[in-house]
């Protein structure tokens, strides 16, 4: 439900930026790390070696006819989300609302600029005003490495116990086979230590996906074979693995992310571009900055971290200052009650934002007041066994307000008993349905989680419910999935899965990103194996031509109606 947040102390000044160093793709250390260190690590691959295989769009916005998407709208990209501890949160909610079509294009065209007036040059590589700490953890490997060689041979029983010594180092404190604990990117990387690889060369021994059961992933979007660098492989939950590949069919989720890292490349966001923008400092400018840094990228995958977003949105609400796990419920909140209160809202009211209608009817003398209310996402009580569309049926249903909880009248000027019910009046093009999953539990005394079967299906039918509204129904498709993982509200993970224009559905994980199979969505109601649930559904609403395709059919298998 729309909510208003508490923000942080706004007499701060603003960090003050320094210019990006985006005239060039890397510095002369980093071009010698990928010959050298494919030479000592076995099958790793480093950052920045499919650099070759950038687009070839001109480097400055002017020579481009739409002003607003120069170096085109971003639906093309595919990156992971770098994890600094605990914001699985935040990456999650952040992917669902990049691949928000119309909410991204506004991001990347807000402020409208005259092309004419105004040039700048493209943000094909951000390496961030300072070296990425993974980064430069690699450069100190291959130089320790390169003294190794030039160094005295020691005897091979020496080298036995110095290479036993370093490889039990690696299993103790290598981040990427523990929980992710640090909470700061320099704290992780200090303790990285890169595995070796069993084979050599870049031969994968594993599944082709052409004979796998989901290749038809990849001949029904056929954009994938622009994305030269995926291996021909699947993993351990037979998904295929697009960003953040191993060649090691067996290896886990945290070992796939470590090699989205050296894969690369890496968009490091430690600072902002606002006075580019001709904006103040705030979570909208690095917002942009994010979304502008992935569509402009010469990469059409990798990883993008985002420091410089991360430490505002600490900056301006304290409920996110924590290391503890967050909600991305809430995070989602403040994020778009953030850019639709400041002077860019009139700009993306209609996305996300709808109308309700409370009315009240006085038992007593029978008079009825209304109130509308705007709203950003609906939360939804749960009950057992249900589906998405009885839980919406039960937002709408009446309630009475008696005892300790009558409602004031202003026709009998006392507190009466009252009947009151919320009504839809104006449905917005997205609809953001949060599950309400977690609940306090009085006998424990504290909030749990509720593992209630919730079925949900790919297209949803709502109707506005109050006489005055000024269309009837609207036919949404979902397109996106937060999924929470773990037993309670106080520890998890989140990831989300999104339908994209160009890839289909894809599952990203933090670091990670994989191609998945349209059935995998609908694993999560909440009664399957293992403690993954949905816990916030995005559904889009569709054009009028599949509307009216829909409306032929009501009996349509994946169509939940919802009337009044």
């Amino acid at each position: 439900m729309f909510k208003k947040f508490l923000t942080g102390d706004k007499s701060k000044k603003n960090g003050i930026s320094t210019k990006c160093r985006r005239d060039t793709l890397h510095s002369p250390s980093d071009v010698a790390l990928t010959e050298d260190k494919a030479n000592i690590r076995g099958t790793l691959t480093y950052p920045f070696q499919h650099l070759a295989e950038a687009d070839t769009k001109s480097e400055y916005a002017d020579e481009f006819s739409n002003p607003n998407h120069p170096f085109g709208d971003g639906n093309d990209k595919i990156f992971g989300m770098e994890n600094f501890g605990n914001t699985c949160y935040c990456n999650s909610i952040l992917q669902c609302l990049y691949y928000t079509s119309e909410f991204r294009e506004k991001i990347l065209a807000y402020p409208h600029k005259n092309p004419h007036l105004t040039s700048r040059k493209r943000k094909s590589q951000v390496l961030g005003s300072k070296t990425h700490s993974f980064i430069a953890y690699l450069n100190n490997q291959t130089q320790n490495a390169q003294n190794t060689n030039a160094a005295p041979q020691t005897s091979s029983s020496d080298n036995g116990s110095s290479s036993s010594k370093t490889k039990s180092s690696s299993r103790r404190t290598s981040i990427f086979g523990l929980k992710r604990e640090s909470t700061t990117v320099d704290d992780q990387c200090s303790q990285i230590q890169l595995q070796e690889s069993q084979h050599s060369g870049n031969s994968f021994n594993s599944a082709d996906v052409f004979h796998h059961e989901n290749s038809g992933l990849v001949v029904k979007y056929p954009n994938f074979k622009n994305i030269k660098f995926i291996p021909d492989i699947v993993n351990q939950q037979n998904n295929i693995t697009v960003v953040g590949a191993v060649s090691d069919i067996s290896a886990n989720s945290d070992q796939r992310k470590k090699q989205a890292l050296v894969n690369g490349p890496i968009i490091h966001l430690d600072q902002s571009f606002h006075d580019e923008y001709g904006l103040k400092l705030s979570l909208f400018t690095v917002m942009k900055d994010l979304f502008e840094c992935m569509a402009e990228n010469t990469s059409s995958y990798g990883v993008v971290s985002p420091v410089k977003l991360i430490e505002i949105l600490k900056k301006e609400n304290e409920l996110f200052r924590s290391s503890m796990h967050q909600d991305a419920h809430e995070f989602l909140n403040f994020v778009i009650n953030s850019i639709t209160e400041k002077e860019e809202g009139s700009t993306f009211q209609g996305i996300f934002e709808g109308l309700l209608t409370s009315e009240t009817k006085c038992l007593s003398c029978e008079t009825i007041s209304s109130r509308d209310e705007k709203f950003l996402d609906l939360s939804i009580d749960l009950t057992k066994d249900s589906s998405i569309t009885n839980c919406l049926k039960n937002f709408s249903q009446m309630e009475m307000l008696n005892g300790s909880n009558k409602f004031y009248c202003d026709t009998c000027h006392s507190l009466q008993e009252a009947a009151r019910t919320v009504k839809l009046k104006k449905l917005p093009k997205v609809l953001a349905l949060h599950l309400k999953r977690f609940k306090y539990e009085e006998a424990l005394q504290r909030n749990v989680k509720l593992f209630h079967r919730i079925a949900y299906t790919k297209t949803l039918r709502v109707f506005n419910t109050t006489e005055d509204s000024a269309e009837l129904d609207k036919l949404y498709e979902l397109y996106a999935v937060i999924v929470h993982i773990g037993g309670g509200p106080y520890h998890g993970h989140y990831v989300s899965l999104i339908k994209t224009p160009l890839f289909g559905w894809l599952l990203f994980d933090d670091e990670t990103v994989e191609a998945i199979n349209e059935d995998y969505v609908l694993r999560f109601f909440g009664d399957g194996v293992g403690l993954a649930t949905a816990y916030v559904l995005f559904y889009q609403e569709l054009q009028e031509k599949y509307h009216m395709n829909f409306s032929l059919y009501s009996d349509h298998p994946n169509e939940t109606f919802l009337g009044g």
